[in-house]
């Protein structure tokens, strides 16, 4: 192909990122493809593994020593979410 044929597309997506967390939230509230249970003080949330360890430290290590846990208590916490158990 020569030069003169090869056209550069650049498409940017400046939101792209708000919509991959619309449907990964959609995802997690309609139990698709959640992959464990945090239970904190009795209440369960059903969570996506790769986002908890994209967002936390604390879980990207814990993901990388208990990985087959599909249910993982969590102690000495108090309950601040907005999203319903």
């Amino acid at each position: 192909m020569e030069a003169e044929e090869m056209m550069e597309c650049i498409q940017e997506f400046p939101e792209h990122y708000k919509v991959i967390l619309d449907r990964l939230n959609e995802q997690r509230e309609q139990d698709q493809f959640t992959d464990i249970t945090l239970i904190v003080d009795g209440h369960h949330f059903k969570a996506h593994k790769a986002v908890l360890a994209a967002c936390s430290q604390f879980f990207y290590k814990f993901f990388q020593d208990f990985t087959q846990e599909p249910l993982v208590e969590i102690e000495a916490t108090r309950k601040k979410t907005n999203y319903p158990s």
